[in-house]
């Protein structure tokens, strides 16, 4: 039969092949019926059309059985692998049993098996609408913090170089997208926009340098008191409105600088993270020394009018980021909303 067959498929092309270039001729049949003779007449086209017409219809079924062949071998297989994660799944609940004789009683029939897989479909959906859930909430925060930083006047530039001098290490998103399909594509996007805003706006300050103060001159473009020129003035004068002068660091830091400076007398520069430095000058003294570790509680100085810019008793404040000025009250003021944000949440 396999002879047979091996011949035919070798015969098989020769036969399309001069089926398909023949010359044909006219052709007439001869009918007899009742002594009376009937001729039908087929031309050579016709001829022709015929013979192609089956050709190509032969092909057609020959590859329609082909694709179903195929098509049937590929669902075996999905079958098979199917039955294997059935008894993969199977095994494991035998195997969470705590002891053998749970395990041996442990036995599951056709029924029982699809409804584990309808309680495990229903567990995933349930996952998948509090994924859902949770990423529009994500998304809006998103827009809040965007719509935060962009108030505080902190360009994208700023941003990204908070962003590059993060730390390393700890959390990483991509191993948790790699292992847990479920966080993926836009969910993904969101999870790392808001990580990312999350970054820069806990990098931020929170604090003014002193607690109870009055702004007397503010941060942009003014005036100079002392010499009467337009120039941008890249911080903030506050006075103490309750007799209190400590001033106290708008974050924790490192002092990278405490010295007498001839314009802005006596200075103290507090290192952040994320590129992040405080300056605090025209102080009355000094309580601090290089490479100091300070907290909120510590105290840098007092208020003062000392350096030649002074024009008189305060503390002039500035924040820088990346060795760029920024506004210190708006970026205050942002780094407290999100705080009072996550004290809500929690």
């Amino acid at each position: 039969m396999m002879l047979r067959l091996a011949t035919a498929a070798r015969l098989l092309p020769g036969f399309i092949v001069r089926g398909w270039t023949r010359q044909y001729e006219d052709a007439r049949i001869i009918l007899e019926q009742n002594g009376d003779l009937h001729y039908l007449n087929i031309s050579a086209k016709m001829q022709r059309i015929l013979v192609r017409g089956g050709i190509l219809a032969t092909g057609v079924m020959l590859i329609s059985i082909f694709v179903l062949l195929i098509t049937s071998v590929n669902l075996m297989i999905s079958r098979t692998k199917l039955e294997r994660s059935h008894e993969e799944v199977y095994r494991a609940l035998l195997s969470s049993a705590s002891d053998s004789e749970n395990a041996e009683q442990l036995t599951m029939n056709d029924e029982q098996m699809v409804a584990l897989a309808q309680t495990i479909r229903d567990r995933d959906m349930s996952i998948r609408r509090f994924v859902d859930t949770s990423m529009v909430a994500v998304s809006q925060e998103n827009v809040t913090m965007k719509s935060q930083l962009e108030s505080s006047g902190l360009t994208e530039k700023i941003v990204k170089i908070i962003q590059q001098n993060a730390a390393n290490g700890g959390f990483n998103l991509e191993d948790d997208l790699k292992s847990n399909p479920l966080l993926r594509g836009k969910v993904a996007d969101e999870l790392s926009t808001n990580r990312g805003l999350r970054e820069v706006l806990y990098a931020l300050p929170s604090v003014m340098p002193v607690p109870n103060y009055s702004v007397t001159s503010d941060f942009g473009v003014r005036r100079h008191p002392l010499t009467g020129q337009t120039h941008f003035h890249t911080g903030l004068d506050l006075l103490s409105q309750t007799g209190d002068e400590k001033v106290h660091p708008v974050k924790p830091g490192v002092v990278v600088l405490a010295q007498f400076h001839t314009q802005y007398g006596n200075t103290v520069v507090v290192r952040h993270t994320n590129g992040v430095e405080s300056l605090y000058a025209h102080m009355a003294n000094i309580e601090v020394k290089l490479g100091d570790k300070v907290t909120h509680e510590s105290v840098l100085g007092n208020i003062g009018s000392t350096g030649s810019s002074s024009t008189g008793k305060h503390l002039h404040l500035e924040i820088l980021i990346g060795g760029y000025p920024v506004n210190p009250q708006k970026v205050i003021r942002t780094a407290q909303y999100v705080q009072q944000i996550q004290n809500q949440q929690r």
